[in-house]
């Protein structure tokens, strides 16, 4: 074999270990995202997809609780965002909801959002971003209009991507990292470096659907008696 030869061989293999190398190291980087936010749920359980973005499941002031990671590669003229979505289980049968998505595509490709499920637009109340689309339910302006303050507070947050108030629970979609422009630019790869969140971070958006489900339920209460 010639020595041309042997030095494309070795290059490619290193080229092949670094690859592998980075590979792991991505996935394990992954892995850990949540690691900090366990302690933030009571009988917490992780897991991790198929992607191997963490999981979390387990009781927040005694209440199901949910947190897990959505890759969104399908920004338009954004690097990758990295999606956290927490959501707290509250059965409500009947009761009228809706999504408020904020800085909306126009393009229908917020595959995470929960706007596409309601029919009704509603109007947005006084000190709400302009740029949001909420969408609801017969019914649902009067529950809107009773979370307009604590919900206006959450939106301040301009990492908050969207608040949804649906019959099951509540949910809050936050960024939680931005893919690193070398990588998507070059190779369409989706990396999070340094990407993590912490307790703290958990923490506050928890309480937040705290919030939000105290008022739906005071308001709940109120309507039925």
């Amino acid at each position: 074999m010639s020595v041309s030869l042997l030095l494309a061989a070795g290059s490619v293999a290193a080229l092949t270990f670094v690859g592998m190398r980075d590979a792991r190291a991505a996935r394990a980087a992954r892995r850990a995202i949540l690691d900090d936010c366990a302690g933030a749920l009571d009988r917490c359980e992780l897991s991790h997809a198929a992607d191997h973005f963490p999981r979390l499941a387990g009781l927040y002031r005694g209440r199901e609780t949910r947190v897990d990671l959505l890759c969104d590669t399908m920004t338009i003229r954004r690097l990758p965002q990295l999606w956290m979505r927490a959501t707290l289980l509250a059965a409500n049968p009947g009761r009228p909801g809706f999504a408020i998505l904020v800085r909306p595509s126009g393009m229908g490709s917020e595959f995470y959002s929960l706007t596409s499920t309601f029919d009704q637009r509603l109007a947005a109340p006084a000190g709400f971003p302009a740029e949001v689309l909420i969408r609801g339910d017969d019914g649902a302006e009067a529950l809107l209009a009773e979370l307009a303050d604590t919900l206006r507070a959450i939106l301040a947050d301009p990492h908050v991507k969207e608040i949804a108030v649906t019959p099951r629970g509540v949910r809050i979609l936050r960024q939680a990292g931005e893919g690193k422009r070398g990588d998507h630019l070059l190779l369409r790869q989706s990396v999070f470096e340094n990407t993590s969140a912490t307790r703290q971070d958990l923490t506050a958006v928890l309480e937040q659907l705290e919030a939000i489900r105290s008022v739906t339920d005071a308001y709940g209460r109120a309507c039925a008696a």
